[in-house]
């Protein structure tokens, strides 16, 4: 048997001021749409933006429901649109945010894989940017990098 380890690198920043300010608007997005989430049974409200390539921005925040399959996470109904609606521009890059806590908040497993199979579509990485309410920021090139034996259509056949 032999034992592996996984890595990854990622830029940590102390707060959002240390960002760009094509970061930082999107964070901004992100933590704002986040105070708009329907949250009513876990009260954990996240918020999700994306810049697109020609500049334009858009955001989600997730949405619960009493059926818990039937909600859904606020990267994951945000990426649904802009690539129903956009699905020939790129998207470059995607912030997560919540007002809940006050540390980079990641994506949940399911997103992940959702964001990589939009990577894959766009034969390009997305820059996740992570953060909460305040504090420390975590920005990261790809999705591969937070999920690394991921699924891919190579395993379909």
């Amino acid at each position: 048997m032999k034992k592996e380890k996984y890595s990854f690198e990622f830029h940590r920043f102390d707060d959002k001021s240390e960002l760009g300010n094509e970061q930082k608007k999107v964070v901004d997005e992100a933590l704002e749409i986040s105070k708009k989430a329907y949250a009513p049974y876990s009260t954990f409200k996240v918020g999700a933006a994306v810049q697109l390539e020609n500049g334009e921005i858009f955001s989600s925040s997730n949405q619960e429901n009493a059926a818990y399959p039937v909600g859904i996470c606020a990267e994951r109904g945000l990426l649904a649109y802009v690539n129903a609606n956009y699905p020939n521009i790129k998207i470059e890059k995607l912030a997560v945010s919540t007002p809940n806590v006050n540390f980079p908040l990641p994506p949940c497993g399911m997103c992940r894989q959702y964001i990589l199979e939009i990577e894959k579509k766009q034969k390009s990485s997305i820059e996740l940017i992570l953060s909460g309410n305040e504090g420390e920021v975590f920005v990261l090139e790809s999705a591969k990098d937070l999920l690394p034996l991921h699924f891919t259509d190579e395993f379909l056949g």
